[in-house]
């Protein structure tokens, strides 16, 4: 059987409020999940998300929700990158709205016009309960859950979504095809230098090919083998930034068959290549494939960065 899984986070409510919200600058973000539903925020820098929605890659302005229950990863791929985080739990959403845990949000295939207006509105409310759990003024606990409420409807309004379960159907239910993923997710992380094939792991989990790849396919968005090659291209950046190793090393030590499938690899994943990113982070002590790290940052500077967000209205009284 395949170890032990990526842990799921227990997420901590901020004064019995239906939510947490912070501020920090990741470096890696281990595979995890956990029941609240997830906003990530980017206020500076470029980092890589990569959840149900696909491997993609936040810039500054750029938002990200993450579903309950995901399993999802973060990556900072420049130095000083800084997110706000907000975490909801999905209980908040299920009074108003009982379908909520079975939409399927679709924010990144809207039309452009569109998305700009819900881009708008999502990260001014984000910002703003944010600035009021910072600022703590009179009534800001009744504020801010109210801004929860109306972030939430704002998802549900402006974002297109489509209702129904997960369509993987071998008798699983959904926890349990969660609770694999996770399983098969270790797995990799802890051989991705080896070689191991999709064939192998159906057989370890006893189930078929077909179906490990329509897994990979409705919770990851992405196949066996490009979440394979996404992990051995994490796996190099701490061999990287060692100047002792060639690119050459760096490939081969990662799983990589040559340097040609490497450089491929790590230009998709991180829209650049690895001599460029060598050059910018040459002795950056990189966490380990599956280990979480964070960054320190100026909370003064984050914030100040935080109020070009929010709504004109809160702006004028600043």
């Amino acid at each position: 059987m395949v170890s032990q899984a990526p842990h799921q986070e227990f997420v901590e409510h901020e004064e019995n409020l239906p939510f947490r919200t912070f501020l920090h600058s990741v470096r890696s973000c281990a595979p995890h999940s956990h029941k609240d539903c997830e906003f990530l925020l980017t206020l500076k820098g470029d980092v890589q998300v990569q959840s149900g929605e696909g491997e993609f890659i936040m810039r500054e302005g750029d938002l990200c929700f993450i579903p309950s229950g995901q399993i999802h990863m973060t990556e900072g791929i420049t130095k000083n990158n800084i997110l706000v985080v907000l975490q909801i739990d999905t209980n908040l959403a299920r009074h108003g709205d009982p379908d909520f845990a079975q939409r399927h949000f679709k924010f990144n295939k809207m039309p452009q016009a569109l998305r700009k207006e819900a881009l708008e509105n999502l990260r001014a409310l984000i910002a703003e309960i944010s600035w009021e759990m910072r600022m703590r003024q009179t009534g800001y606990r009744l504020h801010c859950e109210a801004l929860a409420m109306t972030l939430l409807s704002t998802l549900v309004r402006q974002v297109p979504s489509i209702l129904g379960a997960n369509d993987d159907t071998e008798g699983s239910e959904d926890s349990e095809l969660g609770d694999r993923l996770s399983r098969i997710v270790s797995y990799m992380e802890a051989h991705s230098s080896e070689e191991i094939s999709s064939g192998q792991i159906a057989e370890q989990e006893n189930v078929s090919a077909s179906y490990l790849a329509r897994l990979f396919k409705s919770r990851l968005a992405c196949t066996f083998s490009d979440y394979l090659n996404m992990l051995r291209a994490k796996k190099s950046l701490a061999l990287l930034a060692k100047a002792e190793y060639s690119i050459l090393d760096v490939a081969m030590e990662s799983g990589f068959p040559n340097i040609k499938s490497f450089n491929t690899v790590f230009k998709r994943t991180f829209e650049m290549t690895p001599s460029e990113w060598r050059r910018d982070n040459k002795g950056a002590n990189i966490p380990g494939i599956g280990e979480s790290a964070y960054g320190r940052f100026d909370k003064g500077y984050a914030y100040s960065l935080l109020k070009r967000y929010l709504p004109a209205r809160l702006k004028q009284s600043l």
